[in-house]
Order: C-alpha cells, then structure tokens, then sequence
C-alpha cells in the first residue's frame, strides 16, 4: 500500500511525541528518507525497536552523551544509551572538519539508521567521508552456524554533483531485508542465509535462527572481522557476540561506529574520474537512491502488517 509522505511523518512523530522523545521531526525525517533513497531495510521498520528500547528504559528519550577526548580533529563520545540517528545527525550538521583528516568515535549509541545519510550530507559540504561501525551479531563464518559478527555496515561518499555514496553490508544482505521478508511471507534469495544447522536457506524465519553469509567467503568474512576489530579499538565499544542493544533493544547498546571525515581542500579534488566512470558505466554508488527519491511522488510503499503496527503504537502507550 501508498502511504503520503507527509501522512507517515505525521504518525512517526506522534509516535515518539507521545513518548516524550527528543527530535521526533529529525528521527522521521532519516527513516523516511531511507524508504524513498531504497533502504527499507533501515527504514520504518526500525521504529519498532527504537520504542520498545525507550519503553522498557534501555533507549534513552534525550541526548545524554559525554565526550570523553576531544582535540581539533578528533573526538570520542559515550553516547551513554542515547537515540543514535539523533546524536550523529548532530554530529555531521554541526561540527566543523577544519583539518586535513578528522575522526568521530561514538559507542553506546542506539542504532543510528543507515550511514550514507550521514555521508552524503558531508560530501554535499564538500568532505569525503568513510563511516563503518559493528552491531549484533548476524553473520556466520562460511560452513559454520554460530553467529559471530554484525552485517558491518561501511559507506564511503565523494564530493561530486551529484556525490558518490556507497552504503552497504558487508554481508551478502541486510538483516532487516530478512526480517522485512518474514513479515510480509515471503522467501529470501537463495545463498544469502543459512540455518542452524549452517544449511542454506531461503526461510527468513530459519535465516534469522540461523545467519547470514559474508561477502567474499572466507575473505570478506576476515574483512568484516577487521573492521570491526577496528570500530571495538577505537570506540572501546563492545564486538562480536558481546555487542546486544541494536535490535534486541531488551538490552542497553553497546556497540560503535567509526567517521573519518577528509577535508579536500589539502589534496587535490579531480572529478574526472568519477565524470568518466558515470560515463562508461551510466550511473554510481548513489544514484539509484537518488532515481528513486525523485520519482516517489512524495508516497511511501509499505506494507498493512506494518501500517497497522505503527497505528497500533499510535493509539497504545505503553505499546510493548
């Protein structure tokens, strides 16, 4: 079913509005915006356990963070359970990357939504920007069953018109399309997933017992690892099995993410490589998202199992 944009907005902010949530309009605005760019996986849905963490007192209503270093071109911050999307989006919209390479660490922030809207609003201020962070575990070493890391989200953008934003897991998909799959019955692709067993399966149900295969096999996997090895050394963030709170929100977050921000204003800034790759290839890392921002119509497709839901949370305090 299409939902108006400004009708789904409408009910995202009463939601949270009645919770006594911080920056309804600005949590609204990223879920949606997930949607339109094809990112549902990190869109709507996400509402859910974002209440159900601020209900049970897991998610904090309001900013609470604490930075704990901070010098020109670098800062760490204890989000100390606040609302992910609301904290970063703070972070890109107000801070200012003077130096030729700057670093933001945050840990124990709830989950922040998809990392190429924080990308692309720096590389429409002229920053290149690489961004990765960890989250529960959902991803199996290849022929094991036993879930060991996160999806690793990792987005990179460059300063172009329009910019180029590659948001991505490093998984062969996203959780959320597997948990988007189940509530609307509907089987996953093949090879993405495996059971308990470590069996491949096309049973969202099954997938999310089991888990999720990386990139690559073996090398991805070891990538994966790497990188968030990296987020748990810089944000001294939690990893692997240890890390709960994203979207089982029964429990605190105590995961990280990691945001190097270059200032091209030190190296060269050459589009021609980006001009001439757009031209062989016909479009970029981003550009699908940006086809379907501009051909929505200002209308969302959603699912009713999921519209009722978000009605149903509407009407009902405490929901959960």
């Amino acid at each position: 079913m299409k939902i108006p944009v400004n009708e789904l907005k409408e009910i995202i902010v009463q939601i949270l509005d009645k919770r006594g949530v911080e920056d309804s309009s600005v949590i609204a605005e990223h879920l949606i915006e997930a949607e339109l760019r094809g990112h549902s996986s990190h869109g709507v849905q996400r509402l859910i356990p974002l209440v159900k963490g601020i209900e049970l007192g897991t998610i904090e209503k309001k900013l609470n963070y604490k930075i704990l270093k901070s010098t020109s071109s670098s800062l760490l911050i204890d989000a100390r359970r606040s609302i992910g999307i609301v904290l970063w989006n703070k972070i890109v919209n107000e801070l200012e990357f003077k130096e030729p390479i700057s670093i933001v660490v945050v840990r124990n922030a709830s989950h922040i939504g998809f990392l190429g809207y924080y990308t692309r609003k720096l590389a429409e201020k002229g920053y290149s920007a690489i961004m990765f962070g960890n989250a529960e575990p959902a991803v199996v070493f290849p022929g094991k069953a036993e879930k060991l890391l996160s999806t690793t989200p990792l987005s990179i953008s460059i300063p172009s018109n329009p910019p180029v934003v590659l948001d991505m897991a490093l998984s062969l998909t996203a959780r959320g399309k597997i948990i988007e799959a189940q509530r609307k019955g509907e089987k996953i692709p093949y090879g993405v997933a495996v059971n308990e067993r470590g069996e491949i399966t096309t049973d969202p149900t099954e997938a999310l017992k089991g888990g999720l295969l990386p990139l690559g096999g073996v090398k991805g996997f070891y990538l994966m690892l790497t990188l968030e090895l990296l987020t748990s050394f810089l944000t001294g963030s939690a990893v692997g099995p240890e890390v709960k709170g994203v979207l089982n929100t029964e429990n605190p977050p105590n995961k990280g993410e990691v945001l190097i921000v270059i200032n091209p204003k030190f190296t060269e800034k050459d589009n021609h490589g980006i001009d001439l790759m757009r031209r062989i290839l016909g479009s970029l890392p981003g550009d699908r998202g940006d086809k379907l921002l501009k051909s929505s119509g200002n209308e969302i497709n959603i699912d009713e199992k999921l519209f009722n839901t978000l009605n149903e949370m509407a009407k009902k305090i405490p929901y959960f």
